[in-house]
């Protein structure tokens, strides 16, 4: 009985192994995709309307990134809190940038710059949240 448990149990980790696999995989190939649909940013023009616009653009696609990894349905233990956390990162990136837009339409440039930095600072916590998942997915 002892041994056929050490199988079951040995085979129970095998599939988690795939399982997690898998889900690796599907979430790199989701943020990647992510990644190469950005548009090329237009630096030309600094106007106060066309950065509005920008910034709405961009923080849609950060909304977009949220429902592609919400409708994963990565189970994963190793994985589900790195992805909740890049779940949460966009948000914050969506919500900073909304309000970097409404700041510019209404003529409050501090506060667009304030928000700003807030985004960027978020945007820089992409990279080891990146980082983490791939260490997660290479164990």
């Amino acid at each position: 009985m002892a041994a056929g448990a050490a199988l079951v149990l040995a085979g129970a980790a095998g599939c988690g192994k795939f399982r997690k696999a898998k889900e690796c995989s599907v979430l790199a190939e989701t943020v990647s995709a992510w990644m190469a649909s950005a548009p090329a940013p237009d630096t030309s023009i600094a106007e106060k309307p066309r950065l509005a616009t920008e910034a709405r653009a961009t923080a849609r696609r950060y909304e977009d990134l949220d429902r592609k990894l919400a409708a994963l349905a990565i189970k994963s233990e190793e994985l589900v809190p790195s992805l909740n956390r890049y779940r949460s990162m966009a948000r914050e990136a969506a919500r900073s940038l909304d309000d970097v837009a409404v700041a510019l339409e209404s003529g409050d440039v501090e506060r667009a710059r304030r928000r700003r930095v807030e985004f960027d600072a978020t945007a820089r916590a992409e990279a080891p949240l990146v980082a983490e998942i791939n260490a997660a997915c290479r164990r």
